[in-house]
Order: structure tokens, then C-alpha cells, then sequence
């Protein structure tokens, strides 16, 4: 009876890695939208986290295809490792791509993960859109817009003169000079 224990025991134990193997959870890109400079790469910074169901998972690998057809890069996680680990990453053209994380290897880690990675030219539409739609500049009440002041968003207002002017005491008269009415 101890020979089945013993062989019950360590079947379960032979199976027990590859039913519990570590899970990619997520994947992230910093910063998202990437900024692109012409004659520049943009540097990303890719973040992969995995869920480790107990803490005896000893190791897991996955690959990265960033999408752009360039090098696909590999991590890989040893007993001790922290959940999340991070990378770099250099686009080379501005465009939208889809960064795939997957198990590769002996070990590898279950499940994959994708994002959409946006990197320069894709951002600009919106920020064209956005200054298409800006509001005119506006004064507050009781203020007037100099005519000829507005330069994208500068501009200048100045008080509007009253409908009919101040009734002044007797022995002063009513002023108004740069914006300013009284009377003297």
C-alpha cells in the first residue's frame, strides 16, 4: 500500500507545475500615446505582470512582438521574481501597433496578452481638432475684446464704456481715459 501512496503522490506532485503554471495577467505601455520627434526613435517602457496561483511557481517565459516588425523580445520569471517586470523598447516610425505578450518556451507562462501601442503621427489629428474647436475669446460682462488683440490664445479686453455717463456733483465734470471714468 505504501508503493501506491508513494506513486498517487508523486503523480499528483509531476502534474501539480503544469496545472498551476504562472498566468500572464496584464500588459502596459508607458507612455501611451509615445511622443515621435522626426530622426528620433521613441522609447517606450513595457510593463508585464504575471499571476503566480502559489508562491512555489518557480519560472515562467513569455515573448514580446512589439508589432513593428522589429526584435522580439523575451522575459522570463525565476522563483523569487517579482509579479510585474519591465523592458524598453524603441519604436523607430510614429504609427499604431499591437504589442502581443505570450508563453514561449519549456516554461512558459499560460494565457497572452495584447495593447495597442500609439506612437506620434496618429496623436496629431486629435490636437488639430481640438484647436479647430477652441472657443473665440470672450470678456467678461461689463468688458469689451480690443479689436485686433487676439493672437491664438492671447487677446486683451477693456471696459466697456457706460451707456450714459456719470452725473457728476456740481464743480466736476465727468472723465473717461484708458479705461477709467470719474469725475474731476
Amino acid at each position: 500500500m505504501n508503493t501506491r501512496l508513494i506513486a498517487l503522490i508523486a503523480a499528483a506532485l509531476a502534474a501539480a507545475p503544469a496545472a498551476a503554471a504562472p498566468r500572464i495577467e496584464s500588459v502596459s505601455v508607458k507612455p501611451n500615446p509615445a511622443p515621435f520627434e522626426a530622426g528620433r526613435t521613441s522609447d517606450v517602457v513595457i510593463s508585464v505582470t504575471i499571476d503566480r496561483p502559489t508562491p512555489l511557481d518557480i519560472s515562467c517565459e513569455a515573448l514580446i512582438d512589439p508589432g513593428d516588425g522589429g526584435r522580439t523580445l523575451s522575459m522570463s520569471w525565476d522563483l523569487g521574481d517579482r509579479r510585474t517586470k519591465t523592458t524598453r523598447y524603441e519604436y523607430k516610425k510614429p504609427g499604431s501597433y499591437r504589442l502581443k505578450v505570450s508563453g514561449t518556451g519549456k516554461d512558459a507562462c499560460t494565457g497572452a496578452r495584447d495593447i495597442t501601442v500609439t506612437v506620434g503621427a496618429p496623436a496629431a489629428p486629435a490636437a488639430a481638432k481640438a484647436a479647430k474647436t477652441a472657443k473665440a475669446p470672450s470678456c467678461p460682462s461689463g468688458w469689451t475684446l480690443v479689436e485686433g488683440s487676439v493672437k491664438g490664445a492671447r487677446y486683451t479686453c477693456r471696459a466697456r464704456q457706460p451707456a450714459q455717463a456719470l452725473r457728476c456733483a456740481e464743480g466736476t465734470s465727468y472723465f473717461s481715459e484708458r479705461g477709467e471714468i470719474g469725475c474731476r
